[in-house]
């Protein structure tokens, strides 16, 4: 089988979607006219991107809400409907018979966008939980110059009880920003009482545009709001969903079992592949969308090329920098690493400086972790790395 092949047949799907930014049929109620517009870049992609979002918005409004665009960004995988998914599933039957068990597959996306029309193959793929993010505050998701959260959060609830229905768990990813950081409980609450089958993750929002930094917060503002959280779910932890980044730690210091994310494991330099619509492969999304350390296309490199280019090379040099360098006195660095490389680009344009959010995870275990479960996290033989 030529890798030529496979990604013209795999990516049937995903070539309608390549082609910059594209406007769907409309649905039409009541002289309201609603579109969806998908976006081949990543959401906040300078100048492609965000000019994607402004027409988006600006239609809205120059309508008076009549024509609602719901603008969809790179790197949302329902909207390439499941037709596509049934092709990559009849390539894998035909070209991977011997080696399927060795394949997983994973989903994570908006909910807004499933159907029944997903049920039947994602089941077949061994999908059990789909991955997608929520916001409680109003007018942080939604269409619309006002941004329509209820509208938003009516479409949400409808994928979100389908996909419970059908016996898919849904792992909820909740943003963290500056309009959360004094409602923690509220938050911590809401979420709780969706009665998630699945886990869900509190992370700091990563801004790095200057149109939104109303909404960024700093990694103590996040410590904070962690720190509020932390002692309800301590004491009622059996009764609670699993919530990041409490379970790892809980895992990793109490329990002594070892399991970190690519962000904290310092080990992402040599198992990582980003592929995009067009081949053109990089070492992870966020790579991807900034342009940088590329490894050519899949068309024209096999996976053993791709995985020994030696730009990976900086990022398991990284290690022996810092530990020498910015992170030789600290008791985390078996746990923390420095933080994710991508962060450190984002500040500094260079991958060996440690990452400004590696206080978030010192100052969280040592101000509410260790003083509220009376255990100190002592680096050993047993913080052996093992990526999840």
């Amino acid at each position: 089988m030529k890798r030529r092949d496979l990604l013209k047949s795999g990516l049937v799907g995903l070539g309608g979607v390549a082609a910059a930014s594209t406007l769907s049929a409309p649905a039409i109620a009541k002289g309201r006219m609603e579109i969806n517009m998908v976006s081949t870049w990543p959401r906040d992609f300078p100048g492609l991107g965000t000019g994607a979002q402004r027409f988006a918005k600006r239609l809205t409004d120059m309508s008076d809400g009549r024509i609602e665009v719901n603008y969809f960004a790179g790197g949302e995988p329902l909207m390439l409907g499941a037709d596509y998914y049934r092709s990559v599933m009849a390539i894998q039957e035909k070209h991977c018979a011997d080696t399927s068990l060795r394949i997983e597959h994973a989903m994570q996306s908006n909910l807004t966008l499933f159907t029944e029309d997903f049920v039947e193959i994602f089941r077949k793929m061994g999908i059990g939980q789909i991955g997608t993010s929520f916001d409680p505050e109003p007018h942080m998701r939604g269409g619309g110059a006002d941004i329509d959260s209820e509208l938003y959060n009516r479409k949400f609830f409808r994928g979100f009880n389908l996909a419970g229905r059908h016996g898919f768990m849904a792992g909820i990813i909740y943003v963290v920003t500056k309009k959360s950081i004094t409602r923690a409980m509220d938050v911590f609450y809401y979420l709780t009482n969706l009665k998630l089958k699945g886990e869900f993750n509190m992370n700091p929002v990563l801004i790095y545009d200057e149109e939104r930094q109303h909404i960024a917060l700093s990694p103590e503002e996040y410590v904070e709001f962690l720190g509020e959280i932390f002692p309800v779910w301590w004491e009622h932890r059996d009764r609670y969903p699993d919530l990041e980044p409490f379970r790892s730690l809980v895992n990793t210091i109490i329990n002594g079992q070892v399991s970190l994310g690519c962000v904290d494991s310092g080990n992402c330099a040599f198992n990582h592949i980003n592929v995009g619509p067009d081949g053109e492969t990089s070492q992870c999304g966020r790579s991807a969308d900034w342009n940088i350390l590329p490894y050519g296309n899949i068309h024209d490199h096999s996976i053993a090329d791709i995985l020994a280019d030696e730009q990976r090379s900086l990022l398991m040099n990284r290690n022996d920098v810092l530990i020498n360098g910015e992170c030789s006195d600290c008791r985390f660095w078996s746990i923390c690493h420095g933080g994710c490389p991508l962060d450190a680009w984002s500040k500094h344009k260079d991958f060996m400086h440690k990452t400004e959010w590696c206080y978030a995870r010192k100052g969280f275990i040592e101000k509410y972790f260790e003083t509220i479960t009376g255990v100190r996290f002592t680096p050993g033989p047993c913080n052996e790395v093992k990526s999840r």
